[in-house]
C-alpha cells in the first residue's frame, strides 16, 4: 500500500492574465523561476526506502511568433526534466508539466522554470502552481 511521505507546493495566484504579466526577457538563455516546492524524504519513516516523488506544474503564457523556450524541473540546481517548445504563431497556451524523480533520503528542493531559447520575450500568466509529492511504501517504485 501507498505511502503519503511528503507534500510540498507553491501557488502564485495574484498573476491574473487581466491586470498582471510578467515577462521572461527576449535574451537567450535568460530564465524566470516560477515556482518552488520541498519535500521530506525522512529515514525515519519505513516507506522512504520504496520512495518517488511526482512533480506536477502549472502556468499559462503568451508565445509570439518565432519564439522558443525550454520549461525545467531542478532539483537543487540541476535540471532533472527539459522540455523544449517552439511556435511559428502566436499563441496562448496553458502548460501542464509532470515528472517523477528517484531521490535518495533527505530533504530536497525542486524549481519549476522557463528559459527563453530567442530574443522574443514570453509572456506569463498565472495562476502558478507547482507540487511535489514524496509518495512510498510496498510496490512503489
Amino acid at each position: 500500500m501507498a505511502t503519503n511521505i511528503s507534500y510540498g507546493s507553491q501557488a502564485k495566484i495574484p498573476l491574473d492574465p487581466f491586470t498582471t504579466i510578467t515577462t521572461v526577457a527576449g535574451i537567450p538563455g535568460a530564465g524566470a523561476g516560477l515556482a518552488t516546492a520541498q519535500v521530506n524524504i525522512s529515514p525515519a519513516n519505513p516507506a522512504s526506502f520504496s520512495s518517488r516523488v511526482e512533480l506536477n506544474g502549472s502556468f499559462s503564457l503568451t508565445a509570439l511568433a518565432d519564439s522558443q523556450f525550454l520549461v525545467l524541473i531542478r532539483r537543487a540546481g540541476v535540471d532533472i526534466y527539459r522540455s523544449f517548445y517552439s511556435f511559428t504563431a502566436t499563441t496562448d497556451i496553458q502548460l501542464n508539466v509532470q515528472w517523477v524523480d528517484g531521490p535518495y533520503i533527505g530533504i530536497h528542493n525542486y524549481e519549476l522554470v522557463i528559459q527563453n531559447d530567442t530574443n522574443v520575450p514570453i509572456n506569463l500568466y498565472g495562476p502558478i502552481s507547482f507540487t511535489a509529492t514524496a509518495i512510498g511504501g510496498e510496490g512503489v517504485i
